[in-house]
């Protein structure tokens, strides 16, 4: 990767340096990707302007995903976001933070003076993150589950449950697709490459 100029990680010309690149992925202009070598997205995806996702150890993407305006993903641990996953505009999936008891809050100060935690997120199918969210490591939200907008995870999300608030709190149900509705996306191609 030496050698590259910024703009070759912005926009359609990251899609040769992703480790995966699936069938109909738009990667708006000012979409930027850290590190590619270590992202995956499926096929039929969209990613946003000024959208920020890292690869740092893994990143990755299921099919038909919209990852909406200023999102970021990044912070060093995996994340792992299933088919069929909207995240908001503003939308953070932050996979480290520091730890702040007795330490300093700066990696550029000498090692040892400051420590990061990681944790891994995973994000379950047909999950619906809104704007403005937050997500913090080690958080598995369910398949299904709805988060509104300008809303705080720090804990797991249960399955096909609607979540809001500072700190997210359940405050609904939400119905599975019809089987009506679920006939018309058995049609697709829905095998998977991770």
């Amino acid at each position: 990767m030496e050698g590259l100029k910024y703009t070759e990680f912005m926009g359609e010309n990251v899609k040769d340096k992703l480790k995966y690149c699936g069938e109909d992925v738009r990667l708006y202009q000012l979409a930027k990707i850290e590190l590619p070598q270590f992202v995956e997205i499926d096929d039929h995806c969209i990613i946003f302007d000024y959208a920020f996702l890292s690869g740092r150890e893994s990143l990755k993407i299921g099919k038909y995903c919209v990852i909406g305006w200023h999102s970021v993903l990044e912070g060093g641990g995996n994340i792992l976001i299933g088919d069929r996953v909207f995240l908001g505009p503003g939308s953070k999936l932050l996979s480290s933070t520091y730890d702040l008891q007795g330490f300093y809050t700066s990696q550029l100060l000498p090692e040892c003076s400051y420590q990061i935690r990681y944790g891994d997120i995973t994000i379950g199918n047909d999950a619906y993150i809104g704007a403005n969210t937050v997500v913090m490591p080690g958080v598995t939200i369910g398949e299904g589950a709805v988060v509104g907008a300008n809303s705080l995870v720090d804990h797991n999300l249960k399955p096909w449950t609607i979540y809001f608030g500072n700190p997210a709190r359940k405050i609904g149900e939400r119905d599975k697709p019809t089987e009506d509705r679920r006939k018309i996306i058995e049609t697709l191609d829905w095998t998977k490459h991770f």
